[in-house]
């Protein structure tokens, strides 16, 4: 029962942030949508196919946030905040993409996959950066091997990406 209950958390994490996101898209301007995408994820304003380390800022900036977060000891419960600001950021572009219409296969073959694996790494991540009380046992340490597996599957689904960017592009 306490097991289906934090699935149901965090699915509820990850739905509220992209309604949040795509509802945040209806009500802002287009000039506003794009100034945000460009600072946040610059590659889907891009025409033409990004370089490496443009798809590398937005997969693993969020995570070195989190880190940063879960480190001091004042911000570890904002840790769940970043996760919905990342999706809501799916959502809001997610939005984007549909809206513009000459988008719907980056949508369809890049965008949603990739993204939302993503959100779901970070959403564990910081279930492993910070874990609830009643699971905390910080006299052990962080969970190395986790974290590891976290890394290892990050890694892969990036180079999944840019597999997936080089053939749509």
């Amino acid at each position: 029962m306490n097991r289906s209950l934090q699935l149901s958390y965090f699915f509820l994490i990850i739905s509220i942030g992209f309604i949040g996101g795509i509802i945040a898209f209806k009500i802002s301007a287009p000039e506003q949508t794009e100034w945000l995408i460009s600072i946040i994820d610059p590659r889907l304003l891009f025409e033409g196919k990004p370089k490496m380390w443009q798809s590398l800022w937005p997969a693993f900036m969020p995570y070195l946030f989190l880190v940063l977060l879960a480190t001091h000891q004042w911000f570890r419960h904002a840790t769940r905040l970043v996760v919905v600001c990342k999706s809501a950021f799916f959502g809001f572009c997610s939005a984007y993409l549909i809206a513009t219409q000459n988008a719907i296969w980056n949508y369809i073959f890049w965008w949603f996959p990739i993204q939302f694996l993503y959100t779901c790494l970070l959403l564990l991540f910081s279930i492993v950066l910070v874990p609830k009380p009643f699971y905390n046992s910080r006299r052990q340490g962080l969970h190395w091997n986790r974290l590891i597996a976290i890394g290892v599957l990050a890694a892969i689904i990036f180079g999944i990406e840019l597999l997936i960017i080089h053939f749509m592009f």
